[in-house]
C-alpha cells in the first residue's frame, strides 16, 4: 500500500502566494488611484488654464478679467459658484440669455465656441469658487433725470422734446394721458414695443434699469416736474453735425437750440449762424460752420457712438466686442488697413462691414479716436 502524499507545503504555498498577489493588487490600486488623481487633476489645470485664455478673449470684457463683473453680471460670486452646476453654466455659455447682451456662444447656436472649450470655460470660472467673494447686489434707483437724457438722445425724434409730440407720434408729457396709464403700463409699452403702430421694442435695446429711468421720468411728468437732460454742450454740437450730414432739418435745430443754453457768450454768435444756414437749407454750410467746432476726435466720437458703441461700449471699452483701448491689434495696424477692416468687417463673426453706412471719410474720423485709446 502507498504512502500518503502530503501536500501542506504546496497548500501554504498557494496561500502566500495568494496573499501576496491581493497585497500587491491593494498596493498597485492605491498607487492606481493616486496616479488617476494627478492625471484628472493635470487634466483640470490643463483645461483651466487654455479656459483662461479663452475667458480673457471672449468674456472679459463683459465680465470683467477677475469676474467681478461689468456690463455683465459677477460670475466670480461665491452665491453663483455655490449654487450653479458645471451643466447649467455650460448650457448658459452655449445658448446665451435670450432678451439680454449675452449671446450665444456654442457652435451649435451659432457661436464661435466648441463644446470642448466651453467646458474649459467652464473650468476656469469653477476655479475661482473657493476663494469667490459673497457678492451684495448694488440697489440703483430709478433716476428721472437719466430717464430724460434716455429720452433725449433716443425716444425725442419721435415723441418730440420734453415728450410734448409731433407728426410721427403722439404727445406723451400730456395730463390725461399720464393720468390714464400707470408706470406698469408704460413699462410693457417701452419694453415690447407696439409694432403694428410704430413703436420699436425697446426691451431689446435698453437695459431693464434704463426702462426703469424712463419710466421715473414719465413719473414724474404725471406731477407736473419737468426734467432736464444732461447732455454735454459738445454733445449736442456732434449730433447736430451728425444729423445735417443726414440732411435731418429738426433733429439738428433741436439740438442747436439745447446747445445754446450751454454756449458760451463768444459761440453764440456761431451757433446762430449755424441755424441760419439750416434755414436756408445750406447744407454744405451748416456743415462747414459745425466743423469749426468740432476736431477730428468730436466728430469721430459721434460716429463711434452711432455705430460702434452697441458692440464696443460707449467708450470702446469693450462689451459684446472687444475692449478697443492699448488694443494691440490696432496699435500694429496701419491705417489704411484699419479703414479697410472697419469697411469690410470680418465674415463669420459679429463684426459686419459698415461701408453702406459709412463713406470712408467717416471712418477716418473714427480712426482717430481709435488711434488716441493706443497712446
Amino acid at each position: 500500500m502507498r504512502a500518503t502524499e502530503d501536500y501542506t507545503r504546496y497548500v501554504v504555498t498557494g496561500v502566500v502566494l495568494t496573499f501576496a498577489i491581493g497585497v500587491a493588487f491593494q498596493v498597485y490600486q492605491l498607487g492606481e488611484s493616486t496616479r488617476i488623481a494627478r492625471v484628472e487633476a493635470a487634466d483640470r489645470e490643463s483645461a483651466r488654464a487654455s479656459g483662461a485664455v479663452l475667458y480673457q478673449e471672449n468674456c472679459a470684457a463683459c465680465h470683467g478679467e477677475q469676474g467681478q463683473g461689468q456690463v455683465g453680471p459677477a460670475l466670480n460670486s461665491k452665491e453663483l459658484l455655490s449654487t450653479a452646476p458645471d451643466e447649467l453654466l455650460s448650457g448658459l455659455i452655449k445658448t446665451g440669455v435670450p432678451g439680454t447682451v449675452m449671446p450665444a456662444w456654442g457652435q451649435t447656436f451659432g457661436g464661435p465656441l466648441t463644446d470642448q472649450a466651453v467646458s474649459q470655460v467652464v473650468a476656469f470660472i469653477r476655479a475661482w469658487e473657493p476663494t469667490a467673494p459673497k457678492i451684495v447686489p448694488v440697489a440703483v434707483e430709478p433716476d428721472p433725470i437719466r430717464g430724460a437724457t434716455i429720452f433725449a438722445e433716443t425716444c425725442f425724434i419721435c415723441h418730440g422734446e420734453n415728450g410734448r409730440g409731433t407728426e410721427r407720434a403722439p404727445r406723451l408729457n400730456d395730463p390725461a394721458t399720464l393720468k390714464d396709464f400707470d408706470d406698469a403700463w408704460y413699462r410693457s409699452t417701452i419694453t415690447h414695443g407696439r409694432p403694428a403702430q410704430g413703436m420699436p421694442t425697446w426691451g431689446t435695446v435698453l437695459s431693464p434699469s434704463q426702462i426703469e429711468d424712463v419710466v421715473a421720468l414719465v413719473a414724474a411728468w404725471r406731477e407736473g416736474v419737468e426734467v432736464m437732460p444732461q447732455i454735454s454742450f459738445k454733445r449736442h454740437m456732434r449730433s447736430a453735425l451728425f444729423a445735417v450730414q443726414q440732411f435731418d432739418q429738426p433733429d439738428a435745430q433741436f439740438h442747436l437750440e439745447l446747445a445754446l443754453d450751454q454756449a458760451e457768450p463768444t459761440d453764440v454768435r456761431s451757433i446762430r449762424v449755424v441755424l441760419q444756414a439750416l434755414s436756408n437749407k445750406d447744407w454744405n454750410g451748416a456743415q462747414a460752420a459745425l466743423l469749426e467746432f468740432l476736431p477730428p476726435e468730436e466728430i469721430g466720437a459721434e460716429l463711434f457712438l452711432v455705430n460702434c458703441s452697441a458692440c464696443h461700449g460707449a467708450t470702446g471699452l469693450g462689451g459684446l466686442g472687444k475692449n478697443l483701448h492699448d488694443n494691440n491689434f490696432i496699435r500694429s495696424s496701419a491705417d489704411e488697413a484699419l479703414i479697410d477692416f472697419i469697411l469690410e468687417g470680418r465674415p463669420g463673426t459679429a463684426m459686419d462691414g459698415f461701408a453702406r453706412t459709412l463713406s470712408r471719410e467717416d471712418v477716418t474720423y473714427i480712426l482717430s479716436v481709435l488711434r488716441s485709446w493706443q497712446e
